[in-house]
């Protein structure tokens, strides 16, 4: 990395110096006061645009080649392969940088979903807003405000492409993509800001300010340990300081992970699209190769290697707002009623039961009334199953869940016993039947000891002294009262 950073440091030695005492309330007002946002909309040259629907982004100029000269805005002089793509460059109160925009209209389909679904599915979203805004675990986090009701066109869909991997001071954004939705423009916005050396960072950071205007929330994808950080880092670095109340977040990672992570083999952006999503990308660039891409453009000045990169981004973008419908829908509850309900069992409950997390109690227990029919396949749900229905004070339904896991555990080389003392305690304690108590805990000794000579620990040999304890306490509790059951 050290010759990556001496060739950021040479380039930044020949870049214009610029004023570091602003704030970042100024700076915001006087990017909105800048370049107009309603520069050259450029059409995506992207590959595989029939699987991901039609409609595509207008290719059109919204404005004549003098008008956008009179607002700082230049498309003359640029590589051929940025021209392709219709970037253009802004030039503005700090400098210059360079600009994409593809604007789609809202009837565009990007996978399963249709962009036009924003404007009702963004407003399902607040529990996830509630959930990963608020510091949770410290005693203020009760009393912190509600978020407000969340709309689509209120929302910035960011990613990043940058220099490394961490969020310290020497990783760089190069690039900045966002998305916006305008409902009564009935459009979706891309924008993708590249910076051709790191003296163009500053110009960069002050326009995306002004997109800030009015924004409540970012959706992201693991925006809210990586892209917000390292933009928050290259603010501070370029002299301006927060203020004001920063947006929220929205970032998908984590419901993502929280529906996916034991049924698809990544939780990576590219696979959820492609298994859960219906996008088919095609030929893509990976967005581990946009830094070494990067790095040859400013080796040798040739664009065309940031062409995937520009791609890559933009679709990245998009599928961020598949991401807010298919959630958005999720909460709404169209699982088992519009859409079909997952195949398998265990992402059927892990939906279930992240839906009663986010205050979808009463569409969760359709799903878990599906989960736990007869002929639905084992696995690792039971348990976890069971045990919601044991917190609901449905112990008879929880028996049967268990009864399943039981029997399940018997086939296994390494098998857990969590089911038979589960059913031991329900049928000691609430069916007084001692003897089936018995039993099933006679049950889990033979599994703990099977599973002890394979492999001991302390943990192991405390469930075995605990299964004793219970049997002997049963054995005595029979003789007591002479009965089995």
């Amino acid at each position: 990395m050290s010759s990556l950073r001496d060739r950021l440091d040479r380039l930044r030695a020949h870049s214009a110096s610029s004023k570091a005492d602003e704030s970042l309330g100024g700076a915001a007002a006087e990017a909105g006061n800048g370049v107009s946002s309603a520069g050259a909309v450029g059409s995506s040259s992207r590959s595989g645009a029939d699987a991901r629907g039609s409609a595509g982004p207008s290719a059109g100029r919204e404005r004549t080649t003098k008008d956008t000269e009179d607002k700082g805005i230049s498309g003359s002089g640029l590589h051929p392969a940025l021209a392709a793509l219709h970037v253009e460059e802004v030039a503005g109160e700090y400098g210059s940088f360079l600009r994409r925009r593809a604007v789609y209209p809202l009837e565009h389909r990007h996978g399963h979903y249709v962009l036009s679904e924003l404007i009702h599915c963004a407003r399902r979203l607040k529990p996830i807003a509630v959930r990963q805004n608020r510091k949770r675990g410290t005693p203020a986090a009760d009393a912190l405000p509600e978020p407000m009701d969340i709309e689509a066109q209120r929302l910035l869909f960011l990613d990043t492409e940058t220099t490394g991997l961490g969020v310290g001071s020497g990783n760089l954004p190069f690039m900045i993509g966002f998305g916006y939705a305008d409902g009564e423009a009935g459009t979706f916005t891309v924008e993708q800001l590249l910076i051709r050396h790191p003296g163009e960072e500053r110009a960069m950071l002050a326009y995306l300010l002004g997109k800030f205007a009015g924004v409540t929330h970012l959706v992201t994808y693991n925006g809210r340990s990586f892209d917000w950080p390292v933009l928050t880092s290259r603010f501070v670095l370029n002299g301006w300081r927060p203020s004001g109340v920063e947006p929220g977040h929205l970032d998908f990672l984590h419901p993502s992970r929280a529906l996916w992570k034991n049924t698809l083999p990544s939780c990576r952006l590219s696979r959820i699209e492609e298994d859960r999503l219906g996008i088919v990308r095609g030929e893509d660039v990976p967005g581990s190769l946009a830094p070494e891409l990067y790095m040859k453009y400013l080796s040798d000045g040739d664009a065309s290697h940031l062409r995937g990169v520009y791609i890559h981004n933009e679709r990245d973008i998009l599928t961020l707002a598949s991401l807010t419908v298919h959630f958005g829908g999720v909460l709404e509850g169209r699982l088992g009623a519009e859409w079909a309900l997952p195949e398998e069992p265990e992402e059927l409950f892990r939906t279930a039961a992240w839906l009663a997390d986010h205050g979808g109690e009463q569409h969760a227990e359709r799903l878990f009334a599906a989960l736990i029919a007869e002929g639905t396949p084992g696995g690792r749900w039971l348990l976890p199953a069971a045990a919601r229905l044991k917190r609901l004070g449905r112990h008879d339904e929880a028996a049967g869940l268990w009864e399943r896991a039981a029997r399940l555990a018997e086939s296994r080389l390494l098998p857990s016993a969590e089911a038979h003392i589960e059913l031991s305690m329900h049928y000691e304690h609430r069916r007084r039947e001692p003897g089936i108590a018995l039993d099933y805990a006679s049950r889990a000794l033979d599994l703990l000891q099977r599973r002890t000579s394979l492999r001991q620990s302390d943990r192991m040999r405390a469930e075995l002294d605990a299964i004793r304890h219970r049997l002997a306490r049963l054995r005595r509790k029979i003789e007591a009262t002479g009965r089995l059951g």
